[in-house]
This record gives structure tokens, C-alpha cells and sequence, in this order.
């Protein structure tokens, strides 16, 4: 579980399904990501899938928990998902967010995952991540420059075009400083 001011970021439950489901519906949500589960059998098998990817390399997606009214307003994540449309964005955990429309706005996917990023760069030996990116998704684009991602090169993914952005590599610990 990652603590932020406003935040807790804690693994999906069982118990989540409906909060994923009304995510899943949320038409601002829908507008850029897909592949988000219609039914109570696709968001099982997103809670039973963000659970394993954490089981199989010790990182993955959290359900973002608003510690003032204690509901899921949306997801963060790091993960591997082998989309293979570049060797870089395979070789590196991919980052990912998902905010509701009530959730947007208020500062709370860069508080979520700046927790989450500061975790993964404390907690695995990952030096970097990449995401991607809609080009028409102004907002996450936005975000993913606040949180240090910078644009590495337009793709296609699904037939659609997307932005690849990447965060600088940090140092091996105990690396010398670059020079100035």
C-alpha cells in the first residue's frame, strides 16, 4: 500500500468489482482506453489480473482509494504488457493511470502517481518507465511531462496513433554524478 496526502493506493480486492465496473462506464474514462471490462466477469478478471502481474514481478496496478469519501476514483499502475510495438517500452515497466470523471481535475493522478513512481523507484531495481500516450489525450499527456516523461517517438499501436514517452534512466546507486 503507498500513502499520499489524499490517497491510498492499495491492491485491487475482490470486493472492487463494482468500483471497476462504474470506472469502466465512466464515458470520460472510455473516450481513451479501450479495453476496459463491460460486464462483472471482465472486471473479475482484471482484479484476478492485476494480481498475478503483482505475484509475477512485484509490481503492478493499485485501485487509487480517495481517503475522503473512501471510494475507488481510479487506478495507477506499473506494469509489463508486452504490446511489442517497441523493444524499449517491452523492456521497461509501463505506466498507466485511469481517473474517474469526478477524480479529474483535482491534482489527484499526479498525487497518485508521483507515490506510485517513488515506490517503484524505491522498492524494484527499474531504472525507468514508458508509457503511452493518445496524441489527443492532452491531459494524460500533461501529466506523464509533470511526472518527468519525455516524448521518445509517435507509433502505431491498434491501429491508432500514440505517443511513447519514457523517463530519463536514473544512475546505478553509487555511480559517479554526470559532469556538468
Amino acid at each position: 500500500m503507498i500513502d499520499t496526502e489524499r490517497l491510498l493506493l492499495r491492491p485491487y480486492e475482490p470486493g472492487d468489482v463494482p468500483a471497476i465496473l462504474a470506472l469502466s462506464a465512466d464515458p470520460d474514462v472510455r473516450r481513451f482506453i479501450s479495453n476496459l471490462p463491460d460486464s462483472e466477469e471482465g472486471a473479475w478478471t482484471r482484479v484476478l489480473r492485476c494480481a498475478g502481474h503483482w505475484s509475477l514481478f512485484g509490481f503492478g496496478t493499485l485501485a487509487v482509494v480517495e481517503r475522503a469519501s473512501d471510494r475507488v476514483v481510479g487506478e495507477v499502475g506499473a506494469g509489463f504488457f508486452r504490446r511489442g510495438v517497441d523493444p524499449m517500452l517491452d523492456s521497461v515497466p509501463e505506466a498507466s493511470w485511469l481517473f474517474s470523471s469526478d477524480g479529474g481535475g483535482r491534482g489527484l493522478a499526479f498525487e497518485a502517481m508521483t507515490g506510485l513512481l517513488r515506490w517503484l523507484a524505491q522498492a524494484t531495481p527499474h531504472d525507468r518507465v514508458a508509457c503511452l500516450v493518445e496524441p489527443v489525450n492532452l491531459a494524460s499527456l500533461k501529466l506523464a511531462e509533470k511526472l518527468g516523461l519525455r516524448r521518445i517517438k509517435d507509433l502505431s499501436y491498434r491501429q491508432r496513433p500514440f505517443v511513447l514517452l519514457a523517463s530519463p534512466a536514473r544512475p546505478p546507486a553509487g555511480a559517479a554524478p554526470a559532469p556538468r
